[in-house]
């Protein structure tokens, strides 16, 4: 059945409805998600196969299509508690990927509505908190709930939300007001605990509060203990699974550095994981089982490195040594079931790219790197990242395309299909010149003889940042050369090939109107974005919270330094909605900075489309912006800072 087919389905609906729930059983969520589809387009006035498609399109990341698909299952069921949930959560991550306020802006329009039928739920709490910080609102957040507070007197949920909500607001302004709230409520936690300690009938609502309530309060001991009481109560519900979830997660991170000793526990704690209710959990388990394996595979033959002459050539495919048959039978199990789940596969690549790696089922990777490229140029769902908008998009989109194209000419080579492989190699190398493809195509011609023309490539790739230089020189000296001449020739093409790609990032403009930016800085001073038309503007968005935007600020005190009496050149630092002022004075007096720090209480950040921190754009003179980075890059970040701003100087100058 193909997809093409399934929306199209005229069957039955109890059909569809049976063909789809098995199909969602048996893991095969795209075709369950068309077929819903078709299920719901047949009898809108099913709401459970709307809610069905909402799920799946979710967990898919179309979350504004599952948001209008909660819309119509509440239309039909206005007291459905779960609907209002996976509302909130479709909207919360719609208005995140987008970048778009409106989607945040309903959630709180929506909140108090919702908190009457859905208030025992944790999960509709963490994305209202989330729209409201996003968009500098937790006041108004606040100010909800306290109306909602009498009605929810009787429940430890949303007192337990409440408190968190509150102490959350006190933590962005200035004062002591927190450690009050924090002394107030470990007071109430604790005469709740003391009340319920010997009561073996203790509803699941109130083993979540004190589990949930004393997690941030460190008072690890005793969560622990209401943790193990919530999951043995039998009424617990939905209210144990995100808690367990991060639970399992830190418990199991530390446990992967211990393998093999501690394998009975990690896959006990795995397996646990895939009985979660959640979709999106279960996946994410099944990625963490792989690397688990993973790992237990490399470990299995750590022992026999090293071992040998050494005359094995670094250009040999597979590279990888043969792994026992009981770990390549595992590896390669791992691998299928984690490709079932089809969730944010940029990570497949890596999945098939280790099978090759130890020679395990080339075939078989063939066909599924095939399969991964026809799904990227159809733009079937879960295979981009749903925060790369435009060109970024785009950009991933090609960049995942030439990886599948690679896996399937390294596939192609070791199924001995070398002509073939030779090709593909060489058109990618040619079409997308880059560090992998040229890589990938130099040890290609390694192996077939071709050594002084593997050598040319494999500076190439060099060149433009490899490191594949173990490699350029094992084919210097196949073609009969002094290992120097990989320096000799790379002294002749770097400069070139450097000049090249930054002539390129240059050339590549965004040409885009930026938001409305009009901020106080940390001594109250109002900045607007518009006043510094006619500068070029270095404008960096951070966080208080964020480690790589505190490092990068060492290297950009520099910058500050080095055009301090610039006229031409101004730069602005926003800190997040989330950063509170007692943060941001901390962090300025710490590292004895003293440059202005605009306060983003009204979420702006969300408007400039920033989803990771730090984020920094490159205004020229006519006031548009042109250049964005995201993340801090301490290698040249000052000469690729500079760049950028002699280029928009250029650019501005009459």
């Amino acid at each position: 059945l193909t997809l093409a087919a399934a929306c199209a389905d005229a069957r039955p609906h109890s059909d569809l409805m049976a063909d789809a729930r098995a199909d969602l059983e048996a893991i095969h969520l795209e075709r369950a998600m068309h077929r819903f589809d078709s299920a719901r387009t047949a009898t809108p006035d099913d709401a459970e196969a709307h809610a069905q498609y909402a799920t799946l399109a979710a967990y898919f990341d179309l979350h504004v299509t599952a948001a209008e698909a909660w819309e119509r299952v509440l239309e039909l069921e206005p007291g459905d508690a779960a609907a209002w949930d996976g509302y909130f959560q479709s909207l919360y991550w719609a208005g995140v990927y987008g970048s778009d306020r409106r989607y945040a802006e309903k959630v709180m329009q929506l909140l108090p509505e919702a908190l009457q039928y859905a208030s025992g739920r944790p999960e509709l709490y963490s994305n209202a908190q989330g729209a409201a910080s996003d968009l500098g609102q937790l006041e108004a957040y606040n100010a909800i709930l306290m109306d909602r507070r009498e009605a929810e007197v009787g429940n430890p949920v949303f007192q337990h939300h409440l408190g968190e909500a509150q102490v959350t607001l006190a933590d962005l302004q200035e004062g002591d007001r927190s450690q009050v709230l924090r002394d107030s409520l470990t007071a109430v936690l604790e005469e709740l605990a003391a009340r319920h300690r010997d009561d073996a009938e203790t509803p699941a609502p109130i083993l979540y509060r004190l589990a949930s309530g004393l997690r941030p309060l460190q008072r690890d001991e005793d969560k622990d203990y209401w943790m193990s009481r919530l999951l043995a109560a039998p009424d617990r519900g939905i209210l144990a699974d995100d808690v367990r979830y991060w639970a399992m997660v830190v418990k199991l991170q530390p446990l992967l550095y211990g393998l093999p000793e501690s394998i009975d526990e990690v896959f006990g704690i795995i397996d646990e994981g895939m009985r979660s209710p959640r979709l999106v959990h279960r996946a994410i388990w099944a990625g963490r089982r792989l690397t688990a394996v993973r790992q237990m595979a490399a470990r299995s033959v750590a022992e026999e490195s090293g071992e040998g002459d050494g005359s094995v050539s670094m250009a040999t495919e597979p590279p990888g040594p043969d792994l026992a048959p009981e770990h390549a039978e595992r590896l390669f199990q791992a691998t299928v079931d984690y490709m079932a789940w089809q969730y944010r596969i940029p990570g497949s690549s890596s999945a098939l790219g280790n099978l090759l790696y130890y020679g395990i089922e080339p075939q078989w990777v063939l066909e599924e790197a095939i399969e991964l490229e026809e799904a990227l140029r159809a733009d079937r769902p879960g295979y981009l990242y749903p925060g790369s908008l435009g060109e970024a998009r785009e950009g991933s989109r090609r960049a995942m395309i030439n990886s599948a194209r690679g896996l399937q000419a390294r596939a192609l080579a070791q199924l001995g299909e070398t002509e073939a492989a030779g090709a593909l190699f060489e058109e990618l190398a040619t079409e997308f010149p880059g560090t992998q493809t040229l890589a990938q195509f130099g040890r290609h011609l390694m192996r077939t003889g071709e050594n002084g023309r593997a050598l040319d490539v494999l500076v190439e790739g060099l060149a433009h940042g490899g490191g594949s230089r173990g490699t350029a020189e094992e084919a210097a000296e196949a073609a009969g050369l002094p290992v120097e001449a990989v320096d000799e020739r790379l002294a002749v093409r770097q400069p070139i090939v450097q000049a090249e790609l930054e002539a390129r990032t240059l050339g590549d403009r965004l040409e885009l109107e930026p938001p409305d930016l009009a901020l106080p800085d940390q001594h109250g001073v109002p900045w607007a974005l518009g006043d510094l038309t006619g500068k070029v503007v270095v404008l960096k968005f951070w966080a208080t919270w964020c480690g790589p935007c505190l490092a990068e600020f060492p290297h950009f005190v520099e910058l500050l330094e080095e055009y301090e009496g610039d006229d031409e050149v101004a730069f602005l630092t926003v800190a997040s909605a989330g950063s509170s002022r007692d943060a941001v004075a901390e962090v300025l007096s710490e590292g004895g900075y003293t440059f202005p720090v605009l306060l983003d209480d009204e979420g702006r950040a969300v408007d400039f489309k920033v989803l990771a921190y730090p984020t920094t754009f490159y205004l020229g003179p006519n006031g548009l912006i042109q250049y964005r980075r995201e993340g801090f890059h301490e290698e040249e970040y000052e000469h690729q800072t500079a760049i950028r701003i002699d280029a928009l100087r250029a650019a501005g100058s009459p």
